[in-house]
């Protein structure tokens, strides 16, 4: 816009205008383009834009739903980040009475930890693949997946449903769920989790659970600008029909 412009949709004099123009283009929150006179917003903004998204972290934004599914639950709830090599637990709400306690910037591994498979079930084809021939497939307990080809089996059963289950498979007597989260590029980022131990959470238990934290993934994953599968959104509308018919 020109100065005259600006001055009239803001109904002051014009060289009042020009003065706190002048003021902005010093401090480059606008410039003024030469052949036309014509004034834009400046470089500066973007480092507010920059501040803005620093703030807007994946933990921030996915601590108020952990605090309300840990108040449904009663269980321990985290997000999980995956790093490229293993999950990393970054946020979390409760605690669990046992002698496994779940502690920020514990890693878990992709091969047999809920948080770990819900995001190996959507990594893309190649990545996915390039993981899966790295994995050592060490065996924490007698129910670790220790083999590849049943390990793509879980992963295909979790890209459908969109629900990670880990029953007993990295620590003895701990059981855990966990959905994924998708990032501005639509990439999986990491997961929700909740964990407590085995028989607190069985499988009909966490099964019950499953629709609450599918429906707090697809909020946070809108909330960072991604976008959730569209089969999971179908799949989660359908659970929830099911649980209001009930």
């Amino acid at each position: 816009m020109t100065n005259k412009e600006i001055s009239t949709a803001l109904k002051i004099p014009p060289s009042t205008c020009y003065r706190i123009l002048s003021s902005l283009k010093k401090y480059d929150y606008i410039y003024r383009r030469r052949p036309d006179m014509r004034y834009f917003l400046g470089y500066a903004h973007l480092r507010f834009a920059e501040s803005v998204l620093e703030g807007m972290d994946v933990a921030t934004i996915c601590l108020p739903y952990l605090e309300d599914l840990h108040g449904q639950t009663d269980e321990t709830t985290f997000f999980a980040d995956f790093n490229g090599k293993s999950c990393v637990a970054m946020e979390i709400c409760g605690h669990i009475n046992t002698r496994v306690a779940v502690g920020r910037g514990e890693v878990m591994p992709l091969h047999c930890s809920a948080a770990g498979k819900a995001v190996l079930a959507f990594l893309p084809g190649k990545e996915k693949k390039n993981i899966l021939k790295s994995l050592d497939y060490t065996a924490y307990t007698k129910n670790t997946i220790t083999g590849q080809e049943e390990l793509e089996k879980n992963l295909e059963e979790i890209c459908r449903s969109g629900v990670s289950y880990n029953f007993q498979e990295f620590h003895k007597g701990i059981s855990a769920l966990a959905t994924p989260i998708f990032g501005r590029q639509n990439r999986v980022q990491g997961a929700i989790v909740v964990v407590g131990t085995s028989v607190d959470l069985d499988r009909s238990q966490l099964e019950e659970y499953s629709s609450l934290f599918l429906r707090a993934s697809a909020d946070i994953t809108a909330a960072m600008g991604g976008e959730f599968p569209p089969w999971l959104i179908e799949h989660l509308n359908a659970q929830e029909e099911k649980k209001d018919e009930q």
